[in-house]
């Protein structure tokens, strides 16, 4: 499977503070700490795969209205 190298939109200074953005904000952290819960019981292999994935997308849609690191390729 290929990756993906675009990089995710980031939210504008007015949008970070809109509330649509305060509610989904609300909505995910409410659902991380409910995966990270679930996460602590004995899941099998797969199941845990497949929550730390979910864990992860989420993690990334909190990550939108955080200035991305400035990296090597962007100096150029």
């Amino acid at each position: 499977m290929a990756e993906n190298k675009t990089q995710a939109p980031l939210l504008t200074e007015i949008e970070k503070h809109s509330a649509v953005w305060q509610k989904i904000t609300k909505h995910l952290e409410e659902r991380l700490s409910s995966l990270r819960a679930r996460n602590d019981n004995d899941l099998d292999e797969r199941r845990t795969a497949r929550l730390r994935g979910r864990l992860a997308e989420i993690r990334h849609l909190l990550a939108l209205d955080q200035p991305r690191p400035q990296t090597d390729a962007d100096d150029s």
